[in-house]
C-alpha cells in the first residue's frame, strides 16, 4: 500500500468522554471503550491516526472553496442547468451567510481534529509509555491542534479556544465560548514550540510516511510569525528547515503532484489519500473538470453535467500571471474550451489522475513543500531590509531557477528583471508564490497577512465581471463587500451563551 499512515483507523468507536469510578456503571473489559483504550503505543497510534483522520475531508470538501476559490486564483464555471452548488458560488464571490453548510464543515472538522488531540495530549502522561513513544505521539498531536486552530484563527478570528475534554453535555457548552484571536495565537505557538522539542527531523522507517516532523512545526510556526508580522522569529525556524538537509526541490516541478511520486524530497507535509473502497479517497480532479468537459481522457470516466463539476477554476488573472516561459503553468493547467459558453477554461492539472472508480483517486494535496520555506525565507529576510544581492535574491531565485525563468536582481538590464526596493521585491516575492504554490491554498492567506486581500480583490471584481459577463449574468451582489473574515457559523453561535 503506497499510503504508511493509515488514516483509516479513525476513533469512531472509542468513547472520548472521561467515566466515573462507578460500579453499576462498568465497562465491559473485552471491549475498546474509553476506560480502558488509552494504555498501550499501539493503541496511542491508532488514536493519532484517527486526529490525522478529519485533515482528509476538510482537504477534500471545504478548504479549497474557502482557500482558493475566495482569492483571485480561481472561480467556477456557471452551471444553468444544475443550481445546487449557489453554496459554492457565493463562498467565490463574497456572498455567503451565516448558514452556509461548507463554513460550517470547515468549522466542525478543524475542531474534530482538535477534540481527539486533546485526548491523546490529556491521556498520554498517564500511560507510562517509553520517553520515545511519548514525545512523538505527543508532539504529532501538539502540532495538529496547532495546525487546526491556525487554519480556524486566520478564517473566523476569535474561535473556542478548547483544550481538555469535555466531561458533559454542560462542559460543552461551557467551552464554546469565543477566546479572543490572540489567545488563540498564543496557544498556537505554545503547541508548536513543545511539538518542536519532541519530533524527529525524519522518521527512520516508511511506516512513517506522511506524519508530521520537526521541519513542518518549523515550517508552521514561521507562518504563524509571518502572519503576526514577527519575521525575526520566523528566520531561524525557516533557516533550521534548510541546514536539517532532510530535503531539496524536485528538479522537475511537476514530480510534486505525480501520484507515483508523492511524499517525495520536496515535501514537508500532505493530506494524504488513498485510493480504492475504503473512503480514503480524493476527488479533486473531478470536482475541478469543467461540468461540460464531456470526454473522458482527463478522468478516464465520461464527466456528467451536475454540481459535483466546475469548481476551482483557475482565473484569468492567474493564467496571466505566468510569465512567458514558466514550465510550472503547463504543469499546472489543462486548457479547455467551454462547449457551453465558447470561452478559455482552463482547469487544475496538478490532481489529475485517473482510478479504477470515478470519483476515488489517490493524489496527495500539499499543505507545505521546500519551495515555500525558501519563498518564506526569502520574504522575511526583505522585510529584516533589502539587500542587493542579498540571500532573498538567492532563495527567490532558487525557485525561479526551476521554473526555467532567468533570476530577479537589482540592476537588471531587463526591466521585468530588476527589482530596486524592499517595495519591489514584495511584489517579487507575491508573484512567485501565486504560480509556484497556486491551487495549494496559500493565495487568500498571503493575501490577508501581507493586507493585499481588498485591493487585489477589488481589482479582480473588475476582471471578472469583465469575463463573466461575456457569457453568463455574474450576481450583482458578487464582490460587493470583501470580508476578510469569514461570518461565525449560526449553529455555533446558537450555543454561546
Amino acid at each position: 500500500m503506497k499510503k504508511n499512515i493509515y488514516l483509516f483507523l479513525s476513533l469512531a468507536a472509542i468513547g472520548f468522554y472521561g467515566c466515573k469510578k462507578d460500579y453499576l456503571n462498568l465497562q465491559p473489559t473485552d471491549t475498546q471503550n474509553s476506560a480502558n483504550f488509552f494504555k498501550t503505543k499501539a493503541q496511542f497510534v491508532q488514536a493519532i491516526n484517527g486526529a490525522y483522520a478529519p485533515l482528509q475531508g476538510l482537504y477534500n470538501g471545504s478548504f479549497w472553496a474557502m482557500g482558493e476559490m475566495r482569492s483571485d486564483n480561481t472561480s467556477y464555471e456557471y452551471d444553468p442547468y444544475d443550481r445546487s452548488g449557489n453554496n459554492k458560488e457565493e463562498l467565490d464571490e463574497f456572498r455567503e451567510l451565516n448558514n452556509n453548510d461548507i463554513v460550517q464543515a470547515y468549522f466542525s472538522s478543524c475542531f474534530t481534529g482538535i477534540g481527539r488531540c486533546n485526548v491523546i495530549i490529556n491521556r498520554l502522561p498517564a500511560a507510562k509509555l517509553d520517553a520515545a513513544t511519548t514525545d512523538t505521539i505527543g508532539g504529532q498531536a501538539l502540532f495538529l491542534r496547532a495546525f487546526n486552530y491556525f487554519n480556524l484563527v486566520r478564517m473566523f478570528g476569535d474561535v473556542p479556544l478548547v483544550l481538555v475534554e469535555p466531561k458533559s453535555v454542560g462542559d460543552a457548552y461551557d467551552l464554546s465560548t469565543k477566546s479572543p484571536e490572540a489567545a488563540v495565537y498564543t496557544q498556537i505557538i505554545a503547541d508548536a514550540q513543545a511539538a518542536i522539542a519532541k519530533l524527529p527531523v525524519k522518521y527512520q522507517t516508511t511506516a512513517n510516511k506522511g506524519r508530521v516532523t520537526k521541519g513542518t512545526v518549523e515550517t508552521m510556526l514561521a507562518e504563524v510569525y509571518m502572519t503576526q508580522k514577527k519575521f525575526d522569529l520566523a528566520i531561524p525556524l525557516l533557516r533550521s528547515v534548510i541546514s536539517s538537509g532532510a530535503y531539496n526541490l524536485n528538479a522537475n516541478y511537476a514530480d510534486n503532484f505525480d501520484i507515483a511520486k508523492e511524499n517525495g524530497p520536496e515535501s514537508i507535509f500532505q493530506i494524504q489519500y488513498i485510493e480504492g473502497p475504503n473512503g480514503l479517497g480524493a476527488d479533486f480532479i473531478d470536482t475541478f473538470i469543467p461540468w461540460d468537459y464531456y470526454d473522458n481522457d482527463v478522468t478516464g470516466f465520461y464527466i456528467g453535467n451536475n454540481a459535483q463539476n466546475g469548481w476551482n477554476i483557475p482565473t484569468q488573472d492567474l493564467v496571466n500571471a505566468y510569465e512567458e516561459g514558466d514550465k510550472r503553468k503547463d504543469a499546472s493547467l489543462i486548457n479547455f474550451t467551454s462547449d457551453e459558453y465558447g470561452i478559455d477554461l482552463p482547469f487544475i492539472k496538478k490532481y489529475q489522475s485517473i482510478g479504477s472508480v470515478q470519483g476515488i483517486t489517490g493524489n496527495n494535496f500539499p499543505v507545505y513543500r521546500y519551495a515555500d520555506v525558501y519563498l518564506m525565507l526569502a520574504e522575511c529576510l526583505n522585510e529584516q531590509g533589502f539587500a542587493a544581492g542579498g540571500d532573498a535574491f538567492k532563495y527567490l531565485n532558487l525557485v525561479r531557477q526551476r521554473a526555467g525563468l532567468e533570476p530577479k536582481s537589482m540592476g537588471n538590464a531587463n526591466p521585468d528583471l530588476n527589482v530596486t526596493s524592499q517595495e519591489e521585491f514584495r511584489a517579487a516575492i507575491a508573484h512567485e508564490r501565486q504560480v509556484e504554490l497556486a491551487f495549494e491554498n496559500h493565495r487568500w492567506f498571503d493575501l490577508l497577512r501581507t493586507g493585499k486581500a481588498v485591493e487585489v480583490m477589488k481589482a479582480h471584481a473588475i476582471s471578472e465581471r469583465a469575463y463573466k459577463n461575456s457569457s453568463w449574468q455574474i450576481n450583482s451582489a458578487a464582490y460587493s463587500n470583501i470580508r476578510l473574515l469569514f461570518q461565525y457559523p449560526l449553529n455555533e453561535a446558537n450555543l454561546e451563551h
